[in-house]
């Protein structure tokens, strides 16, 4: 497989790598300028920039630059068996070697597909999110084209729940609140980054109780953004959509939520 097409590939499927390009080469070097590596966080790599014990250095820098979660390092090899950089290797030369990071992909699942989540989904594209969209209308979901994953599931929206971790942001605008309940309860169970759900003050407070009795824990009905969105006096499908990718973005950069 090209080197560009598996980082399509891996970028849609929100898997870690680091791109390790040589940018420039002085003297002997295993390869030229612009040969090409991936690394995976096992270690496990796709391409080759030389081999050895050079391309064994850049491969543990590429995992440490993962550990870190830092975006690039450009560093310099020399290949001498003594000095700062050194690779143990005896032929003289030296690389520049350009270290690229691709994060594994934050994860938004939207449960409902309608006139909300079509405008959310437009602006989700243009950021860091992988998108799911959970709906029970295939009609629905025919709507929506890669990359965006669809699921489809029944009215109640519990066949074929998507598996959930720390990096899931929920956004619940289903078609109605019997099928926003089911969902939050369950989504509740996880410790995802962001759990938001549509409705009115009195709507979400109605619903809040009703869980509150049925069992739920009240701090964990506190950590739902709901009303969903910031407060931006949204009107219509687009500006709601608007307001909640605000949010969604807000609470991955780590800032606090504006009350309502």
């Amino acid at each position: 497989m090209d080197i560009f097409e598996e980082i399509r590939d891996r970028k849609k499927a929100g898997q870690p790598f680091v791109l390790a390009t040589i940018i420039t080469t002085a003297g002997a070097s295993p390869r030229a300028p612009g040969a090409r590596m991936l690394v995976f966080p096992d270690g496990k790599i796709s391409g080759t920039i030389g081999g050895g014990a050079f391309e064994k250095l850049v491969i543990d820098d590429c995992l440490q630059l993962l550990k870190t979660g830092n975006k690039h390092l450009f560093k310099r090899y020399s290949f001498t068996e003594t000095g700062a950089d050194a690779t143990g290797m005896s032929c003289g030369g030296e690389a520049e070697v350009f270290m690229e990071a691709s994060a594994k992909l934050k994860r938004l699942i939207i449960f409902g597909g309608g006139h909300i989540c079509r405008d959310l989904v437009k602006l989700a594209r243009g950021s860091d999110f992988s998108i799911t969209v959970v709906d029970s209308r295939p009609e629905i979901l025919s709507e929506y084209n890669s990359p965006v994953t669809t699921v489809q599931t029944d009215s109640g929206y519990q066949e074929n729940f998507p598996a959930l971790d720390g990096d899931s942001y929920i956004v619940i605008v289903t078609h109605s609140h019997k099928a926003d309940r089911p969902v939050l309860e369950r989504v509740l169970k996880e410790k995802c980054a962001y759990v938001g759900m549509i409705g009115s003050k009195n709507k979400v407070a109605e619903m809040h109780a009703a869980l509150e009795k049925s069992g739920l824990d009240r701090k964990l009905l506190e950590t739902v953004h709901a009303p969903i969105g910031l407060d931006i006096k949204s009107e219509g499908p687009y500006e709601i959509a608007v307001s909640i990718m605000a949010e969604l973005i807000a609470v991955k950069n780590g800032m606090a939520r504006r009350s309502r």
